[in-house]
């Protein structure tokens, strides 16, 4: 028999995927989790973004798929700079 997983594809190397996967979905990690991890924006996720044109190497570990730093994590201080820049306004 077949098992069907559910959501991206990169979840197993994610560092997002597996902070988020256990959160409730009322945290805000666990809301971006839901639309992006296991929902309609997957296309759009930003650690994606990042790992493709960078490299996983570079990801932030507090980076949501969004672009933002999960709440609590103390921020983008210590994202380098061409993260940054992919991700920035």
């Amino acid at each position: 028999m077949r098992t069907i997983v559910e959501g991206c594809e990169l979840q197993e190397g994610c560092p997002f995927f597996q902070k988020a996967k256990d959160m409730e979905e009322e945290t805000e990690a666990g809301a971006f989790f839901a639309i992006y991890c296991r929902g309609p924006k997957e296309g759009d996720c930003a650690i994606k973004s990042v790992a493709d044109e960078l490299g996983w190497d570079v990801v932030p570990d507090n980076m949501m798929p969004n672009g933002n730093p999960i709440p609590g994590t103390g921020g983008e201080e210590g994202w380098p700079d061409e993260v940054k820049r992919r991700v920035g306004p």
